[in-house]
């Protein structure tokens, strides 16, 4: 329930750093390691004359370089996409790079660029026409240096001053960036479900790897891969209605069961919009509701297995040879009941994370929530009965269970 929350406090860094961006007084742009637009703010776009198209997040670098080019931004191109071609190969390089050129308005810009510690790259562009004329004025005129020209020198040495000081600011907010998305990353990463995004054509953009669910087309990474390539197509054709409602702009709620080992997923689809309310993408959130408290409509029942009576309603374990009730945590009869509503079938530390109840805040604290358990039940550590460990992969209880009121 925590993912819907993840998602708002996204969109909330997304449009404070937005805000702050478009107060800087230089045109700035933010690629990702694919070449695709993250965030540019209003100077970048009335810089260049961009359309709003190109301002979008998601836009190609090639397309915004060929739509420059077009509009004479370089000058006189002899081969359109050989240049384009040049400087998408210069941009993959992600090296830091400062240059200055003439645009063909006669003005002048510089161009500070740097990569980003995740990928992808940041770039500031200054209108530096002043200080070039400035330069130029200085050394057509070294011979006689009027009060004038240093008054001009004197400007210029602010305008350099506070140039310097709004770097240091950019820096800063890039910065900023980047801690901001770390910490959006580790949400995503730590919900205990599967958090992702497709693009218009149904291609995984973003995956927090939680899929719950082995990809039909075995592959270890999802992204670039369509929907229907892994989910398969009997998956595909039950949530395949969903995606084309979000794609057309309505949220939708699917439910459907993996024929492999039984388990029920619920996956929640949500259109992606731009600033003009058109449909970019789908954002996918699906869990496993397996262990849901609808499964077990009766949480107050009690469970018989080997030599114990588990009474969920009191929280306590009965071993049948001596009759005395050994006390059970919240957190450990849920655990429990977890174990025995799946007997005899592998649970994964995600299925179980899924389950009501069971939220630890690290993979350590269900070590020692089951190690525990295993203490009230009696069990020798190095050969557990009941629990049992599968390296790698989960855990199993074994044993006949009998539920009664």
């Amino acid at each position: 329930m925590r993912a819907p929350n993840t998602f708002h406090r996204s969109q909330d860094t997304s449009v404070l750093l937005r805000s702050g961006l478009n107060m800087i007084q230089q045109a700035l742009s933010i690629y990702s390691d694919d070449l695709r637009l993250i965030v540019a703010n209003q100077r970048f776009r009335a810089l260049f004359d961009l359309p709003s198209h190109l301002c979008t997040p998601g836009a190609l670098f090639s397309d915004t370089i060929r739509h420059l080019v077009q509009t004479g931004e370089y000058g006189h191109v002899a081969n359109a996409e050989e240049f384009v071609d040049a400087r998408v190969a210069q941009a993959l390089t992600f090296e830091q790079h400062y240059i200055e050129r003439e645009r063909a308005n006669g003005n002048w810009i510089s161009i500070e660029g740097g990569p980003l510690r995740q990928g992808g790259w940041i770039a500031v562009y200054t209108d530096i026409t002043e200080i070039k004329r400035q330069e130029e004025m200085m050394r057509s005129r070294s011979d006689e240096l009027s009060g004038r020209l240093l008054d001009r020198s004197e400007e210029l040495a602010r305008a350099n001053r506070a140039l310097e000081a709004t770097i240091n600011r950019l820096h800063e907010t890039q910065q900023h960036l980047e801690a901001a998305e770390a910490r959006v990353r580790l949400a995503a990463e730590t919900t205990p479900a599967h958090i992702a995004r497709m693009d218009l054509q149904e291609h995984y953009t973003y995956s927090n790897q939680r899929l719950p669910l082995d990809p039909f087309n075995g592959a270890t990474d999802i992204l670039g891969h369509t929907a229907q390539s892994v989910l398969g197509p009997d998956i595909y054709e039950a949530v395949s209605p969903a995606i084309h409602s979000a794609l057309d702009g309505n949220a939708k709620v699917v439910e459907f069961t993996v024929a492999k080992d039984g388990r029920n997923i619920r996956s929640a689809f949500t259109p992606d919009t731009n600033a003009a309310g058109a449909v970019t993408g789908v954002y996918v959130l699906s869990m496993d509701i397996t262990f849901s408290s609808t499964d077990d409509p009766k949480p107050s029942r009690a469970a018989q297995f080997g030599t114990w009576t588990a009474q969920f309603d009191r929280l306590d374990l009965i071993p049948d040879d001596t009759g005395t009730a050994i006390p059970l945590t919240i957190a450990e009869s849920n655990l429990l009941r977890v174990f025995l509503l799946a007997a005899n079938r592998l649970l994964t530390r995600e299925e179980i994370f899924a389950a009501p109840g069971l939220h630890p805040s690290s993979a350590r604290a269900l070590d020692v929530r089951i190690s525990r358990l295993r203490q009230k039940l009696g069990e020798d550590p190095k050969s557990p009965k009941h629990i049992r460990t599968v390296y790698g992969a989960g855990y199993i209880f074994i044993g006949d269970v009998i539920w009664s009121e």
